[in-house]
């Protein structure tokens, strides 16, 4: 790359563009430019293409092919002030490259980021309606919006303003031409564009968006972490029914959720630390027990995790609030009208445990986990020879803190599974690239389709 740069330094300067080896690189052929290209890091990718007008030739054809980039290392997708108001940055723990990408229609600061996986992040617009969005090509795809799920209704409120009514009846028999349960009850209030505050808990893709109805998208949401899952192109969330589904328990708190790339199956995890797969090929969801429920094991955030061997791992996090030394700036203009902001208050995490089966396991010497609003990750360090073994690279996802407390600091950090301490991630600080606190920072691995 360094020599590349030299060489169009040199052919700007009217001289010619010679290496140090007495080669010109901006003559490459481009099927073979396309094919390196492929291997390359995305943020060098897209770097590549300023190098020269040959090299500009072959991204745009390597763009075009929508050639696949495997192997890419996580990054840090967050917003920074400091590079332009709501702008959108990477930054690679692995390389240690940044960079700014597009963020089309809407600044980031102005888009919540529930979930990411193949690239793709899970935001929500002003409406809390869903959409699927690429940030490094733009793409963007709709999914069906908040009110198709089953117990959603727009509606008003008591003073006649727009909101969506969540009837969350927690008795009583489902009535499928009424999309709720037979017993009417003075369903739950939100406003349109805080909805997704309080509606979406957990978010998984199976597949890009790019493969159109292959991607099934699976959603944990309000109240009590029911299932909901649509395919790319649905006018309508499916509901995953108790009536329909034997074997999955109703209202069972469902915490976290998975897709497995080895057997086709998502992976829903309980509070309780119960594991049922679930298969939605077929006319109906199907579910099975995979682990029992360990009691008095709620205190943590729970996680599951696919090893590269194909195993199935809970990664626990306990967190707790400390106070601040000097407390936060809140904006001038800001008023608190439901007396929830405390300036004082951080989140940190204080315990990270891993689970086979529920054996604990103490370490994982060749591997480095990515927990947050993710889909969580288990990647081999060999692969990607800046990552530390034996950690989890965490952001913040608790989301009554995310969501509440906008102004209060993110936790962005690298937990040691052998020193059970918390480590800054290097070069990533309020100080070297600001980001601003909401959004929260997510992982994603970029992806060019």
């Amino acid at each position: 790359m360094e020599a590349a740069t030299d060489s169009r330094r040199s052919a700007g300067s009217g001289v010619v563009a010679d290496t140090v080896a007495g080669r010109d690189w901006s003559r490459l052929p481009e099927d073979l430019l396309v094919s390196v290209l492929g291997a390359l890091h995305v943020a060098d990718a897209i770097r590549s293409g300023a190098v020269c007008a040959s090299w500009h030739a072959a991204y745009v054809a390597f763009r075009r092919l929508r050639l696949p980039s495997p192997r890419q290392p996580p990054c840090l997708l967050y917003a920074s002030d400091a590079v332009a108001p709501g702008a959108a940055v990477l930054h690679c723990p692995s390389t240690g490259v940044t960079l700014q990408i597009p963020f089309p229609r809407a600044p980031l600061a102005r888009r919540p980021l529930l979930g990411s996986g193949h690239g793709w992040l899970v935001t929500a617009d002003e409406a809390s309606d869903l959409h699927l969005l690429n940030p490094v090509t733009g793409d963007q795809v709709a999914l069906p919006p908040i009110a198709a799920l089953h117990h959603v209704e727009r509606g008003t409120d008591e003073q006649g303003d727009p909101a969506y009514l969540v009837y969350e009846n927690l008795c009583g028999e489902y009535n499928p031409s009424k999309r709720r349960c037979e017993i009417d009850t003075k369903p739950t209030m939100l406003e349109l564009d805080q909805a997704h505050y309080y509606m979406y808990h957990r978010v998984a893709i199976s597949a890009s968006p790019s493969a159109g109805r292959a991607c099934v998208v699976l959603l944990l949401h309000m109240p009590h972490g029911e299932i909901s899952f649509a395919r790319i192109g649905d006018e309508r969330w499916t509901w995953v029914a108790p009536e329909n589904t034997a074997g999955l328990p109703w209202r069972f708190f469902y915490v976290d959720i998975m897709y497995s790339d080895a057997d086709g199956l998502f992976y829903v995890l309980g509070s309780d630390a119960a594991i049922y797969s679930l298969d939605l090929d077929g006319p109906t969801p199907v579910a099975a027990k995979v682990l029992a429920g360990v009691p008095k094991s709620a205190n943590y955030t729970k996680y599951l995790v696919q090893t590269p061997r194909g195993d199935i791992l809970q990664v626990w996090r306990r967190r707790t609030y400390v106070e601040l030394l000097t407390p936060v700036e809140l904006p001038p203009d800001y008023v608190d009208e439901d007396d929830i902001q405390d300036p004082f208050l951080e989140l940190v995490t204080t315990d990270v445990q891993l689970y086979k089966r529920m054996d604990m396991i103490k370490s994982l010497p060749d591997c480095a986990l990515f927990l947050g609003l993710n889909g969580s990750m288990c990647l081999p360090v060999r692969d990607f020879p800046g990552l530390k073994p034996d950690c989890a690279y965490v952001t913040d996802d608790f989301l009554e803190y995310v969501n509440m407390l906008k102004y209060n600091p993110r936790e962005v950090g690298i937990w040691s599974l052998a020193e059970q301490s918390m480590s800054r991630l290097v070069d990533v600080s309020p100080v070297v690239y600001p980001w601003l606190t909401w959004p929260s920072p997510i992982w994603i691995k970029p992806s060019f389709i």
